[in-house]
């Protein structure tokens, strides 16, 4: 998946998308803010049925899916 389309994800409707999973892996947040980045992901309960990242909160990703 290209980053312009990670950045511009045309399926999330939320308005929040600086706040989701895809956007902000696009943007290094994985590297640069790891325990951060380790707080969204740990004990994840949702998948995003769009990018198939894991988050704990379904307000971290564009299409959850309780998993």
């Amino acid at each position: 998946m290209t980053e312009a389309l990670l950045q511009q994800n045309t399926e999330c409707c939320t308005g929040n998308h600086s706040e989701h999973l895809c956007y902000l892996m696009s943007q290094g947040f994985h590297l640069s803010n790891e325990q951060e980045f380790r707080a969204l992901i740990e004990d994840a309960e949702y998948r995003c049925d769009h990018c198939g990242h894991h988050a704990k909160s379904d307000a971290n990703l564009c299409v959850p899916m309780h998993l």
